[in-house]
């Protein structure tokens, strides 16, 4: 018999739900969040999960609270970002080797500066954001 297999998750609103990532946390009803950078639905409605326009809802959404690697173009020089479990890293088109490495999506989405400018600054001049 399986013990685990009857063992439910918990999901207390605000408690993280990954150790190396404070800020992705449950919601209300039960769904992880970015907690820093937190949706609103009231302002921007549900189309992009309550960010303003598909690169937040990309960035803040896809890669920082489900997990999904980024690709991403800025003044027609793309950018790959790797998300692990226990790290992000910038790296290059086939995902192998890793050029800059973060303790998580928020880390690098405010530390990862392009032309001296942080990521987080840069959204609304991005080109091609892709979650892969």
């Amino acid at each position: 018999m399986n013990e685990n297999k009857d063992k439910q998750v918990i999901r207390t609103p605000g408690t993280p739900v990954y150790p190396n990532e404070p800020d992705i946390v449950w919601n209300l009803n039960g769904y992880p969040m970015n907690a820093k950078y937190p949706p609103d639905i009231e302002k921007y409605g549900n189309e992009y999960h309550g960010y303003p326009n598909d690169e937040y809802e990309t960035i803040l959404y896809d890669f920082a609270v489900k997990g999904y690697d980024l690709i991403f173009t800025y003044k027609g020089k793309p950018y790959y970002v790797l998300f692990e479990v226990d790290h992000v890293a910038l790296c290059d088109d086939h995902f192998t080797e890793e050029y800059e490495v973060f303790p998580n999506a928020n880390a690098f989405i405010e530390n990862f500066k392009i032309d001296g400018i942080p990521l987080i600054d840069l959204i609304d001049e991005l080109e091609d954001v892709e979650p892969v």
